[in-house]
């Protein structure tokens, strides 16, 4: 109460009087204040605003739903996750998947790497509005390498996706970030998380520089399956498409790819939804029985996170030592990282 007497009211969520569960959650989170900026730089968005408060007062228990609700039982939500078997849910969701989904770590990949998803920025909500894309769609989870207080040191945003060829389900992996500089040894446990997030949901684990395989019979397409045939500048190119059926939020993120402007591979920033086109292409990635398909692994080779492969790096003592992590998710890749990851070093929570 005010020192009138009178009540006081939030501009951003109702008064609780369940004070203990608000005061947890908000130690819960390493910076939350952060979660108020978010709202203000989102209210005047009027697809944002209540969603956003739906976000936050399930956070703080001010509502009967919780963020696992949100996230796996929206409707919305429900019209992409109903394209995949239950097994593949189970194993997506389950506590040994690799990664993680905290929507904690996930509101904050642009925070700690100092991205143009970062809450405090001077461009205001013009990209970050595309966070609740990963925060509140359960598809969607990060492979991350964090230090002893959770920050991101290293990650990357995976996303379960359809093919829009075949209709089955793919992983694609967002290109790495690093907060303090490319390593070595970050990309060796990114590496490794993703091979052995492949092995655990037997999904393809794709990223930018990856080619699709091609299906059996590569003419036919099941119901609703398509391609996109590009033949320009001396490429031919069968691009399949990576769909996000639906969504609860109306933004997200999809990053640049390789030949986005020139073979018209894919459009890239923050995708806006419509009731109209709820569907949408988080990336474009080229069949294997495209006559180029060769030639646009070739060109990527070592340009990326994911393709970076040194012959001999230098260990502490200033001898040499050989990776064995390949450019794709294949079995030589099963090994672990090596020891030496960063100061403070845990493993990311999982919450399923």
């Amino acid at each position: 109460r005010c020192s009138s007497g009178g009540t006081y009211t939030s501009p951003y969520l109702p008064i609780s009087p369940h004070i203990s569960p608000s005061r947890s959650a908000l130690l819960e989170w390493r910076n939350p204040e952060l979660l108020f900026r978010y709202y203000d730089d989102n209210r005047q968005d009027e697809r944002m605003a209540p969603l956003i408060r739906r976000w936050l007062r399930a956070i703080f228990q001010l509502s009967g739903e919780t963020l696992r609700e949100i996230r796996r039982a929206s409707a919305a939500n429900r019209r992409h996750l109903d394209m995949f078997s239950e097994e593949v849910l189970e194993r997506w969701y389950a506590e040994d998947c690799p990664g993680t989904s905290q929507t904690k770590t996930l509101f904050m990949v642009g925070e700690d790497a100092g991205s143009c998803l970062r809450v405090i920025s001077s461009e205001g909500s013009r990209y970050n509005k595309a966070l609740m894309g990963y925060v509140l769609q359960s598809h969607v989870r990060v492979l991350v390498v964090t230090d002893n207080v959770g920050r991101v040191m290293a990650r990357s945003v995976i996303r379960l996706l359809l093919r829009s060829d075949t209709r089955e389900p793919v992983i694609f992996a967002d290109p790495m970030f690093f907060t303090l500089g490319f390593s070595y040894e970050l990309q060796a446990e990114l590496l490794y998380q993703a091979r052995a997030l492949q092995e655990h949901m037997g999904v393809p684990v794709v990223h930018a520089c990856s080619v699709l395989a091609a299906p059996p019979e590569p003419g036919s397409c099941p119901e609703g399956g398509y391609v996109r045939r590009v033949t320009e500048l001396d490429y031919d190119v069968v691009w399949v498409e990576l769909l996000e059926c639906d969504g609860v939020a109306p933004y997200t993120y999809s990053e640049e790819l390789p030949y986005d402007e020139l073979l018209q591979q894919h459009t890239a920033g923050v995708l806006t939804r419509t009731a109209e086109q709820p569907q949408l292409v988080i990336a474009v990635l080229p069949r294997s029985d495209s006559p180029s398909a060769d030639r646009y692994a070739r060109e990527r080779q070592g340009l990326t996170g994911w393709t970076i492969v040194p012959e001999k790096p230098r260990d502490d003592a200033g001898g040499t030592r050989t990776n064995n992590h390949r450019s794709y998710f294949g079995p030589a890749t099963a090994e672990p990282p090596p020891d030496s990851l960063p100061e403070g070093f845990v493993a990311p929570a999982l919450d399923g």
